[in-house]
């Protein structure tokens, strides 16, 4: 591919490895393997002490730009703006670019003084107004982001979304028929591969769980990631059974739970992990939960945690509501799909206990299956071929 292209990021998440940042890298070493000629420009809004850092982490042959911006909001928002559109021309300018590829929608307006000289991908990780809604973001951050994804659905010529719900929702907001490829949310496959059996064992030795049914929550306390209700269906599950024992991995303060789980004392463990220590401390778990409520910030998503804990051997206990995860569970052959947050009937509390007692029975061939079908179907291979489709006809 002769095409040369830019790889733009507004909001770089230069403090952490999340989500955000593991998919836009992917992006960059799959896009290298096919163009010589790869630029990334990353806006950040933090941390620009570690930019040596972020720059080591990209594939080699990316020649990348880093620039500090301005906070999106008042009084900052249109300068800014102003700021990253111009150095967003002067790159792709001096560079000769043919693509842009905006990663997130409020990434798309820094093309404004571009447009029409260049083609334009928006990759749409979300839709962030449900989420700054439910957040109870200001009236006018929430225009500024419904005016971002207004702009990369009309701007673009093609875009990628992560869910085929997400994709769905997104046409109702501008129906152009855009050209679209659904890249679901991926694992970093080699962190996973890379954990020892005997680092394993060790772990449940020290914390003594070689005869517990360990169950897990992983990720923020944000609101919409349903913690509080997380943590009283393990209280429930443990009424059935005394053997269940609670994993919080979180880098949040976990006091606002402190009274919930005080239930539970001596049968929790709540622990702040680095990224790279994700891989071990999950594969001491049998289920992992992605409990999500009725929410366009839920159901449009692709959780990358569902991957992660089948990628550990763990079998996800969901909802509905929680975007591509019921596919994924249904597909893999394990796993249970709960119709709402809170079970009340107590004929599904003891279904869901009957599963996981199941799933625990037949391992370790339970949690083979499992595993082998996220490194089958959601490891970031899986997307190039489709990434490269998209490109060959642009």
């Amino acid at each position: 591919m002769k095409k040369r292209i830019l790889v733009l990021h507004n909001g770089y998440p230069m403090l952490s490895d999340s989500g955000d940042k593991t998919r836009t890298i992917s992006m960059l070493r799959s896009l290298c393997k096919d163009t010589d000629e790869l630029f990334f420009l990353a806006f950040y809004k933090r941390g620009g002490r570690f930019v040596n850092r972020e720059r080591s982490k990209l594939p080699g042959n990316v020649t990348s730009f880093f620039f500090y911006t301005l906070p999106d909001r008042f009084p900052f928002f249109r300068f800014s703006l102003l700021l990253r559109s111009i150095i967003t021309w002067w790159v792709v300018r001096c560079n000769h670019i043919d693509i842009i590829q905006a990663e997130t929608s409020l990434s798309a307006k820094s093309t404004m003084f571009v447009r029409g000289k260049v083609k334009l991908i928006t990759d749409f990780h979300a839709d962030p107004v449900p989420e700054l809604s439910l957040n109870n973001a200001s009236v006018s951050a929430i225009n500024n982001a419904e005016n971002d994804i207004t702009y990369a659905l009309k701007n673009s010529d093609s875009i990628i979304a992560v869910s085929e719900t997400l994709y769905k929702n997104l046409s109702k907001k501008q129906d152009n028929n855009l050209p679209v490829s659904i890249l679901p949310c991926c694992f970093n496959a080699e962190l996973f591969e890379s954990v020892e059996q005997k680092k394993i064992e060790q772990l449940k030795e020290e914390y003594g769980l070689s005869n517990r049914i360990v169950l897990c929550y992983l990720g923020g306390l944000h609101k919409w990631q349903c913690v509080e209700e997380t943590i009283l269906l393990f209280l429930k599950l443990r009424k059935l059974n005394p053997d269940y024992f609670l994993c919080l991995y979180t880098n949040d303060d976990i006091s606002i739970y402190a009274d919930l789980l005080k239930e539970a004392e001596g049968h929790y463990l709540c622990k702040s992990l680095k990224h790279t220590d994700v891989p071990l401390y999950l594969s001491i778990v049998d289920v992992g939960f992605v409990l999500r409520s009725d929410s366009l910030v839920n159901i449009n998503a692709s959780p990358t945690k569902t991957s992660e804990y089948m990628a550990a051997g763990a079998m996800v206990v969901t909802t509905r509501y929680a975007g591509d995860a019921p596919e994924i569970i249904n597909a893999c052959g394990y796993g249970v799909v709960l119709d709402e947050v809170e079970i009340e009937k107590e004929d599904i509390l003891n279904v869901l206990n009957s599963s996981i007692h199941l799933f625990v029975e037949n391992k370790p061939q339970s949690s083979q299956q499992v595993r082998q079908y996220a490194f089958e179907h959601r490891v970031w291979q899986s997307n190039e071929q489709k990434l490269k489709v998209l490109y060959n006809t642009i």
